[in-house]
């Protein structure tokens, strides 16, 4: 990634915004929260806005999101990568539901992306729900594409260096790798967010990472899954308790990676 240390956060809905700590990491803000038609599906005027902002303001490799409902953001910023290139993506939903023509949403994104991204050869999704893996064909997306999941089930059975080891056979001779985060993947009792979540604890997460970093150059990588204050819970302790959870797992992962001194990064 370029420029080292430096991390961009994005301001659809303000859930970044109440995470102080994370403030103190280099970073630059871009601000897209007044535009229309974005919370969960997104416009193409919307999308196209959107792309725009994130060219003129150049934004850095390392993305923090906001909520889960802009992950479909994650589409944008593969776009910026011009060589061949894998999506691992860690998330309790596959997000390739089939929206249609002309619509993104989050729960698409990644359909949508094999659609339309020629550089995305592979993509591995894991800790998804075995109840949320769409029946899309994989023919849908043309010869050349190749898709793997690894359930929650797995994560709970299989050891994790069989895993690793399982992703890597599966990436072959790929050698870009962009990492996309939805901390929906992760137990509640580490991160809370507005989607139901799975079972994947924040040190099998870190394992993961460290093993592809150790064997891959990271082109991209981006978080998500905030949990999002509003006039009906922003005065329980318990709202303030969820986004601090998020904000320590964001810590962890940022201060993780960056340490990892990737060359990339």
């Amino acid at each position: 990634m370029e420029d080292s240390g430096k991390i961009t956060f994005l301001n659809f809905d303000n859930s970044l915004t109440e995470q102080t700590f994370l403030q103190k990491f280099p970073h630059h803000w871009v601000d897209c929260s007044n535009i229309p038609h974005t919370n969960g599906f997104c416009e193409q005027d919307a999308l196209d806005e959107i792309r725009n902002r994130l060219i003129k303001q150049n934004v850095h490799s390392f993305v923090l999101i906001g909520n889960g409902n802009y992950h479909y953001v994650t589409y944008l910023l593969m776009e910026r990568i011009k060589k061949p290139f894998s999506l691992v993506l860690f998330d309790h939903h596959d997000d390739m539901m089939d929206q249609g023509e002309g619509l993104i949403s989050c729960g698409s994104w990644v359909a949508y992306a094999l659609k339309n991204n020629p550089f995305l050869q592979k993509v591995c999704i894991i800790g998804v729900n075995d109840h949320n893996i769409s029946p899309i064909p994989l023919e849908h997306f043309g010869d050349h594409v190749k898709i793997k999941w690894i359930t929650k089930k797995i994560l709970q059975q299989v050891p994790l260096y069989e895993i690793a080891q399982d992703v890597r056979t599966f990436l072959d001779n790929e050698t870009n790798l962009y990492i996309s985060i939805d901390k929906d993947v992760l137990y509640k009792k580490e991160a809370f967010t507005n989607w139901d979540q799975g079972n994947m604890s924040l040190v099998q997460l870190l394992y993961l990472l460290e093993d592809f970093a150790q064997h891959y150059e990271i082109v991209g990588m981006d978080i998500c899954g905030e949990y999002l204050l509003d006039y009906r819970n922003e005065y329980h302790s318990i709202s303030w308790e969820y986004v601090k959870m998020n904000e320590l797992v964001n810590r962890v992962i940022i201060e993780f990676i960056l340490e990892l001194e990737l060359k990339t990064l």
